[in-house]
């Protein structure tokens, strides 16, 4: 039998709706919803939807926009509100879990990033202070990037506890996660690999890629981070630079 993949995007119904849910430890909150990229792979709305902050009353709170920078008509001041929030006396960390468009994340808004304790939480909840961002699209955004891990060391981001969301097996060709997976290093910015279709590394089926690639690349995001997270990376470029 013969297995088929979907490989342009079904006409969905997206739910744009505001979103405020609350459990024990944790807050879940949509603020905004819409991007106007209107990227191959997403279902997301070009139109804007701003919905109002709600009272925060939990200590953990995550946002599900998917271009909060891009929707929201005042994002600064957003920000600023977040930093000053306090739950039973205590500051609140925040994480927006689908990254923020790192074209969009000038100084000035990293600054407020830092500022507001927006970061994000692992699997086991602990929060790191990184952000996330994703890079799905081409290399031709590689001065972007730059500008962007700069600001990220000037605002006092430590970039290995950043994230960036990169798409595999689509239809950005292998050569060129190849070497965004470079760029992010030269940076020492940690990947978190999204393979297409739901897919899971070490279980992909090829899609747009063949399988050969697809499991090279899932090892080289596994090495990526390992490098990173140890600081082993770091280590080699002092030693090179004379430092």
């Amino acid at each position: 039998m013969t297995q088929t993949y979907l490989t342009e995007k079904p006409k969905v119904v997206y739910h744009s709706d505001f979103y405020n849910k609350i459990n024990d430890t944790e807050q879940w909150i949509r603020l905004t919803d819409g991007c106007f990229r209107n990227c191959w792979n997403c279902y997301a709305p070009q139109d804007r939807k701003v919905y109002d902050l709600p009272e925060i009353v939990r200590n953990k709170v995550v946002f599900l926009d998917m271009n909060f920078l891009w929707a929201h008509p005042n994002p600064e001041q957003i920000l600023q509100e977040l930093s000053e929030k306090r739950v039973n006396g205590k500051v609140v960390y925040y994480d927006f879990y689908c990254g923020l468009d790192f074209t969009l994340l000038n100084q000035d808004r990293i600054n407020l990033c830092k500022k507001a304790r927006i970061g994000w939480f692992s699997n086991k909840r602990k929060w790191y202070s990184g952000l996330r961002i994703a890079w799905d699209r081409g290399i031709n955004e590689q001065i972007q990037m730059q500008r962007f891990a700069k600001a990220l060391k000037r605002g006092g981001y430590d970039p290995r506890y950043s994230q960036c969301f990169m798409l595999c097996n689509g239809k950005i060709p292998y050569s060129e996660c190849e070497e965004k997976l470079r760029i992010l290093l030269r940076w020492n910015i940690g990947v978190r690999d999204c393979w297409y279709n739901n897919q899971r590394r070490g279980s992909v089926d090829p899609i747009y890629w063949t399988k050969e690639q697809c499991i090279k690349f899932g090892r080289l995001c596994r090495d990526h981070n390992h490098l990173i997270n140890r600081g082993i990376y770091a280590r080699y470029l002092k030693t090179k630079r004379g430092k």
